[in-house]
Order: structure tokens, then sequence, then C-alpha cells
């Protein structure tokens, strides 16, 4: 018993130094890191930008000059392109590389979730959620991006997200899911206000392995396209329309050279591209210009001069190209160069405002009074080149006496003096000797006469008599009086072959002749503009002739 009280204390002693001993070592071992990042969203890659050849996808919708008036830049893009750039992101960008580094191949998922992917704890700022899928599958740390420079922002427009890298961005919206931006590409996106500018979200990655070494990534109101020799420019609205139809980058125009150039007259915007420009305007939409046609316009001052803004596209035919403009149209050809033409009533012929179409004629001369009653007409004389029609000339003439009548009356017997409406075709001419013309000529002579006489078998026919009968033209006698009428001219096949049958008493002898004076129901010009019609027409060349009213739409 007394043995047993002796050893008590010193047990209680040891057990006591113990317990000390091991809370001693529990201190000094580390505490295992417990911090989580916040959550984030995370999103999946809706559908790339690129087509199954590497080339932009369709937007919705060759020499390269300067204009020579300067541009007064706006910082909006048109009211057809998306809306103008707001501020930057309100982290500041990472400056970037020289050129668009190699884009990222992962893709993200895009439901939202509230637990992200455990970020390391080395890393300087916790990356996570959609943001952290993409830059984990470009290669993490060792991916182009680097290591991240900022903590994810969100608050963004349309309830995204974005954040820095070491050499980039990566940008998330619900919609657009996401995508890294880099290099020259991001230098571009970042003048124009990242995600807040017009251009949005990026919509998928950065394609390279386009024409020259260039690269493009899609956004969600344009693209910028990047190349080594012309750096990071962005395209939109209907200019982009425009150049997806052409091809984008891999079509005749090139790369962009240039930013969209808004302040221009009426309103409107360009774009200069390697091997040409898209000219905008509210009222003639975006066309294209490249080429002999380009360097002509630009001689005349772009969109600036008396030509203003392009209304179509070049069209090509035959071995040549034309293109049209508010105030004109450029014609090239390999053996011509290239000639403009005045704006004129034969553009009607080609955009539908005529009343009576060309029918497959070659050329189509217009005789146009402005009024009922009205003896002066303007005279147009139009022909093809590359399938569009354009002024040969354009000068003054007269109609009968008195004026036209309406389209689908007779003009009645020439002493009434009045003109036919309508359009006639032309396939025969007379005179006192061929100036060289392809119609079937009539060379006349003192027997050569016009039936007018009605009910009988040469009424509105040409024939040969020594008389002269009632109403009866004598040709040769016009022909050779002091005012010449007819030392030539040409048959207009009103009320006739082969354009109608015969009606007695409709009217006769409806030609185009010499003599510039007011007539009996013909037309007359002046002896040159005579001579030039003969020796430039064809059969089935045609005649449109009336009050302006009756003939344009």
């Amino acid at each position: 018993m007394t043995r047993r009280r002796r050893l008590l204390p010193a047990l209680r002693f040891a057990a006591i130094a113990a317990v000390v001993s091991l809370a001693s070592a529990l201190a000094a071992m580390p505490a295992e890191a417990t911090t989580a990042p916040s959550p984030v969203p995370v999103a999946t890659a809706t559908t790339t930008a690129t087509t199954a050849t590497g080339t932009p996808a369709p937007s919705t919708t060759m020499s390269s000059t300067t204009p020579s008036s300067t541009a007064d830049p706006s910082p909006t893009p048109p009211t057809s392109s998306p809306g103008a750039p707001a501020t930057a992101p309100s982290t500041a960008p990472a400056s970037p590389s020289a050129s668009p580094s190699a884009a990222p191949s992962g893709t993200a998922d895009t439901s939202p979730t509230a637990a992200p992917a455990a970020t390391a704890a080395a890393l300087p700022y916790p990356v996570g959620g959609a943001i952290g899928a993409v830059w984990t599958a470009a290669g993490g740390e060792s991916s182009f991006l680097g290591l991240p420079v900022g903590p994810e922002t969100c608050g963004q427009p349309d309830g995204g997200c974005f954040q820095a890298f070491q050499h980039g961005y990566i940008f998330w919206s619900p919609t657009t899911g996401a995508w890294a931006v880099n290099g020259a590409i991001l230098g571009t996106y970042a003048a124009l206000g990242h995600n807040r500018g017009w251009l949005g979200y990026p919509t998928g990655p950065e394609t390279c392995g386009q024409p020259d070494g260039g690269c493009f990534q899609a956004f969600q109101h344009g693209y910028i396209f990047w190349s080594p020799a012309i750096g990071a420019w962005a395209v939109g609205g209907a200019i982009l329309g425009t150049y997806a139809a052409l091809g984008h980058n891999r079509g005749w125009l090139g790369y962009p050279t240039g930013p969209e150039t808004c302040g221009q007259p009426s309103g409107g915007c360009f774009q200069a591209f390697q091997h040409g420009y898209i000219f905008w305007s509210p009222t003639t939409g975006a066309w294209a210009v490249g080429g002999a046609i380009l360097s002509r316009y630009a001689s005349y001052g772009h969109n600036r001069g008396i030509l203003g803004y392009p209304v179509g596209p070049e069209v090509c035919a035959g071995g040549e190209c034309i293109q049209t403009f508010q105030g004109g149209l450029i014609g090239w050809s390999s053996a011509q160069g290239t000639t403009v033409y005045a704006m004129s009533e034969c553009n009607a012929l080609n955009n539908g405002f005529s009343v009576y179409g060309a029918n497959g004629s070659a050329r189509v001369t217009f005789a146009i009074a402005e009024a009922y009653g009205v003896t002066g007409v303007t005279a147009v004389n139009c022909f093809k080149v590359a399938g569009l029609f354009v002024p040969q000339w354009i000068t003054d003439g007269q109609a009968g006496k008195a004026g036209f009548k309406a389209p689908g009356v007779p003009s009645g017997p020439t002493r009434y003096d009045y003109s036919p409406s309508g359009s006639y075709t032309v396939t025969e001419a007379f005179g006192v000797g061929n100036p060289g013309t392809a119609l079937q000529y009539t060379t006349l002579n003192p027997n050569s006469r016009w039936g007018g006489n009605p009910w009988t078998p040469t009424y509105n026919t040409y024939f040969e008599s020594s008389s002269w009968v009632g109403y009866d033209e004598n040709m040769w006698y016009f022909a050779t009086r002091s005012t010449h009428d007819y030392r030539q001219g040409a048959v207009i096949n009103y009320n006739r072959p082969p354009d109608s049958e015969i009606v007695q008493d409709a009217g006769f002898a409806i030609f185009l002749h010499e003599n510039k004076s007011p007539t009996a129901g013909c037309l007359a010009l002046d002896d040159w503009a005579v001579v030039d019609f003969l020796q430039r027409s064809r059969p089935g060349d045609r005649i449109i002739m009336g009050v302006r009213g009756d003939l344009f739409r």
C-alpha cells in the first residue's frame, strides 16, 4: 500500500508531460489549404464562325487608291451596322503581342454551375468555370495566354464576364460562351471598346491558316481580319455583308487595310481593302469598286465627286465591264480602257423604269416630249456595254406639229400632224446613197413613192410609180428639195410589219429623217444624228417615242 502511494504522483507527472509533448507536435504541423475560388458561371462553345474550308461564315445580310478628299472619320459605324463603341472593360487589357498567336482549341460548357473547378494555390488569381475550361484546354500556365493577371470580372453587358491574362483575355457571355482574344486582333478589339464596343463578344476562336498567313476572329456584330502585311482591322454592318458576298479575305478584295470611315456625303461610309473599296450610303446600300473602274472613279473624286455612290456591282460580259453610280456609269474594255457615261433615260432600260423594254434590241433610241401638244423632243441614243444600256449621244429633235397621240391611239393620216406613241422596231432605211448602214437600204429615185391612200394595196409601203396620186408621198421630192428631209432616213415600223399588221387609215409614213423641224408625224433630227443613227443601227433596233409620263414609271 505504501509503495503504490509513492508511485501515483510520478505516473501523473509522466502523463501530463506526454500530453504536453503531443500538443507541441500538433502545433508544429502545417495547416492544409482550404480556400476555394468564388463560384463563376460555366459555358460551352456554340458553333464556330468557320465553314468546313476555314473561311468566315457569311454575314446576315483591283487597285487600291486613297480617296482624293480627306475623310471625316466618325467614331460610330453606319446606321446599318452595330451600335456605337462604348467604354472598355474596367480592367486594363494586357499589351497585345505583335501578331496573333494560335487560337484555343478546346470547347467550354454553356450551362452555369455554382462550383467551378478547383484552382491551384500557386496561381496569382483563381481561374475557374467556363473561362477556366478554355484556359485549361489551351494549356493553362504554359498556354499562349500565360498566367492570369487579374480576377474574373463580371457585371458586363448581357450578363458577361472576362478575365485578363499575361497575353490576352477570355471573354464569356451566356449566349456566346467563352473565347480567348489575343495578339493584334486583341489590340483592335480593345481600341473598339472590347465587349462594350459595337463588335460585342467573340463568338468563336481566332482562325488562322488564311491567305497570306492571315487570321480572323468572329464577334457578335462583325469580324476582325489580320495579316502580317496589313495588320488587324474590323469589318461590320452592311459593308461586312458585301464583303462576305465577295468571299471575305479569300475574295478579290483581299484584307481590309483601314477602318470603316463615316462622315461622308449623304451620311455614307467607306472602307478600304487591298484591291478595292466598299462604299455605303443609306439610299444606295453597300457596293464594292475595284480595278480600272476604281481608278477612273478616283479621278472623279470617289463618292464626293459628281458620280456619287455606286448603286450596283461591276458587271462584265463579252470582254467589257461596267458599273453604275448615282451620277453616271463607268465602262471598261480592253480596246478602249475606261469611259464615263452620263446618267440618262437609258438607265431606265436597266432598272425596269422604262414602260417599254428593249425586247432584245442591242440599241434603243428614245424620243421624249415633256407634254402633249409639244413638238420638241429629246432624243437619246442608247447602246449596250456589258449588257447595260448607256447613252451614245443625246440631242434635241422635233415630232409632229400636233405632238403625240396617247399610247394605243392611232396617229391617223399625216394631214393631222400627230406622231404615234409606243415602241417600234427599225429594219429599213432610205436616202440618196447608203451612208454605211446595216439596215436594208433603198436608194431613192424619181419614182420612189410611199403609199398613203387607205384601202389600197400600197398603203403604208414603199413602191415605185411615175405618178403621184392622192395622199401617196413622193419620196424623191422630199429628198431633193432644198430642206432635203428624206436625203437620209429610217422607217419606223408603226402600223406595219414586222411589228403589226397594217390597219387601214391608222397612219402611215412614220420616219426618222433629216431637217430638224416640226413634221407631219415623223421624227426629225440634225443631219449628223440621222447619219450616225443609220451607221450604228442593226435590224431590230428600236425607237421608243412619246410623252415622258407615258414612257417611264
